[in-house]
């Protein structure tokens, strides 16, 4: 027997603890009209036992729906803590995005949250490769690169993930590639990614420390100034900068202009009283390094200093001295090192590396012709 919707006796047993229909050679399969499976009702009622039961029959959990969702959306908009663990145990994909761009974790009610995150952290340490026999722990480096390239879990997906712009927007350019005077704000949750990988790229620098593997990805976020958080604090900063809603600091992203996809950007700060410009963050991402793509960022920063209205007489920065990629880059941009101090890492200050100071004369500083405000 089939209802209209293509529901047979199994979809209703799911959802009132009966398993003598599986029993009787019902398919866990078989999909009603909205393409979900008995395990979606028995998740969407809580029904942990079921669940097990089911998945134990052969019931897959990342089965996708007519709304791109799975059977986790369903126990995690129900507040079913329970049912999404133990979806989550048999297997469950965290990350699905469903057709509007939401994973679960940027539709979870707060009650439902912390298990997908602490979930999420979890994974994070095992190769998700799904081939036969125990995961593979990734290394701590990997598990750092895993955390990074985890999207915000609060926010929503775009469908395209471009930075839509116009010819007036762009600051500077070179072959393929622009930096923009502005950041549509719903590019911050993008931004944070590259963020992260920022932070992973410094910690790879250390990586052959013998206390490398004992840092978690908060740690590491300290000890380069970036926000430590898992719960979008992060992204609402960033929303705020790109925004214009943070006095003296501004965003500028770099785009590949065939795609309009982000490529890397530059954070940067002004301190009025010493007329200087501080470039707090600068990151282009790995597959369009060795194109000269920093300096572009940091000749743009500067202009678009001048073009607010800002006084600057000098740029500074700070880089590892291990970095020694950044610091090419940055003698080649006309920085001259000033002064070194040693770096500190974790809660138990671990030495490594030095953070040196590097400066130069801005390019605008002593123009007085340059007009302001264009």
């Amino acid at each position: 027997m089939r209802t209209q919707m293509g529901q047979t006796p199994l979809f209703f047993a799911a959802a009132r603890r009966r398993q003598m229909l599986v029993q009787r050679g019902i398919s866990v399969h078989h999909k009603d009209g909205n393409s979900q499976t008995a395990l979606f009702y028995a998740s969407r009622q809580g029904r942990c036992e079921i669940i097990q039961y089911l998945m134990s029959q052969g019931a897959d959990p990342n089965v996708v729906d007519e709304f791109g969702e799975t059977a986790l959306f369903y126990a995690v908009r129900s507040k079913k803590t329970a049912a999404a663990t133990a979806l989550l145990e048999g297997g469950a994909n965290l990350e699905v995005v469903n057709n509007a761009g939401n994973t679960c974790m940027s539709l979870a009610p707060a009650t439902v949250f912390p298990a997908l995150q602490e979930e999420r952290k979890k994974r994070r340490l095992y190769d998700d490769d799904p081939g036969p026999g125990p995961k593979r722990q990734r290394t701590a480096m990997e598990a750092l690169r895993a955390w990074a390239s985890e999207w915000p879990a609060e926010e929503p997906i775009p469908r395209k993930k471009i930075v839509d712009y116009k010819q007036e927007d762009i600051i500077d350019k070179t072959d393929g590639y622009a930096v923009l005077r502005r950041c549509p704000e719903e590019c911050a949750a993008q931004l944070r990614v590259s963020e992260k990988h920022f932070v992973a790229d410094h910690a790879q620098l250390l990586q052959e420390e013998t206390w490398f593997h004992d840092l978690s990805p908060e740690e590491w976020c300290k000890g380069v100034g970036v926000i430590a958080d898992e719960t979008g604090v992060a992204v609402k900063a960033i929303k705020a900068v790109v925004a214009g809603n943070r006095e003296h600091r501004f965003t500028l992203p770099l785009v590949e202009v065939e795609s309009k996809s982000l490529a890397g950007y530059i954070h940067v700060g002004w301190k009025p009283e010493e007329e200087e410009l501080s470039i707090k963050q600068l990151k282009v991402n790995d597959k369009d390094m060795n194109r000269g793509l920093g300096k572009l960022l940091l000749a743009a920063a500067e202009e678009h200093s001048r073009r607010m209205g800002w006084t600057c007489t000098g740029t500074s920065l700070s880089v590892l001295a291990s970095n020694e990629r950044a610091c090419r880059c940055y003698s080649g941009a006309g920085f001259k090192k000033e002064s070194s101090r040693s770096a500190s890492w974790g809660k138990k200050g671990h030495i490594a590396s030095d953070w040196q100071r590097w400066k130069k004369v801005t390019k605008h500083a002593y123009d007085k012709k340059s007009p302001v405000g264009q």
